[in-house]
């Protein structure tokens, strides 16, 4: 058996004092089938600053799932960060311990290990007294590989559709060509949905790799 945990982050900006507004996580195994989730918030309306192109160009344009970002408990916006990263890290140390006691393999994975690694990897450094990504949440800690969806899925567009020089729509590209199943969520914004999404390209690369998903005739 084989388990993919992905995770992604929602930030009101890209430098380090603007902040990370939630962090999702999805775990899927094989079959494509969810098999555990995780979301925390910490937006503040009129208290979290956006950077202003960030504001302009993405969030001004999505205010339903900004809604969904805002925080409802009592901690405050600092207390809250902290805990998010703490329960994070459970979330990876639980799915470690389950891999482990199934004798199966857990890869860690997200679609911009630059964006979201880093900036997970500030709040562990932070607020943690852990090692930062790459390294297992369990401890001893010890090294792992840490994997991008985006940049293995052009890898493999360049093996079997090299015609195809896009940037963008690697996903689409790939159903076009590959009988793959339909996702059960989208990817609309809200991190832990995006976190299934990514979850699901992952294991559908290993899909086609082990010859599990046929190339469409």
């Amino acid at each position: 058996m084989s388990l993919v945990l992905a995770f992604d982050i929602e930030r009101s900006g890209g430098r380090l004092d603007h902040k990370t507004m939630a962090i999702g996580a999805s775990v899927l195994n094989a079959d494509l089938i969810e098999q555990g989730n995780f979301f925390v918030t910490n937006y503040r309306p009129g208290i979290t600053i956006f950077e202003e192109r960030c504001w302009a160009e993405f969030w001004s344009k999505h205010p339903e799932t900004l809604q969904k970002l805002e925080y409802q408990g009592e901690a405050s916006e600092a207390m809250q960060e902290v805990m998010m990263i703490e329960d994070f890290q459970e979330f990876r140390r639980h799915w470690e311990m389950v891999a482990r006691e199934s004798k199966c393999k857990l890869e860690l994975v997200s679609d911009n290990n630059v964006y979201d690694g880093g900036f997970i990897n500030d709040l562990i450094c932070k607020h943690t007294h852990d090692l930062p990504i790459p390294y297992t949440a369990t401890r001893p800690q010890t090294y792992a590989a840490f994997w991008e969806t985006h940049s293995i899925q052009k890898g493999v567009l360049a093996m079997v559709d090299p015609g195809f020089t896009k940037n963008w729509g690697f996903s689409k590209r790939l159903a076009d060509l590959f009988v793959i199943p339909p996702q059960t969520k989208e990817h609309n914004h809200l991190p832990h949905h995006d976190a299934y999404t990514i979850a699901f390209d992952y294991q559908v690369i290993k899909g086609i790799q082990a010859g599990r998903i046929p190339r469409r005739l």
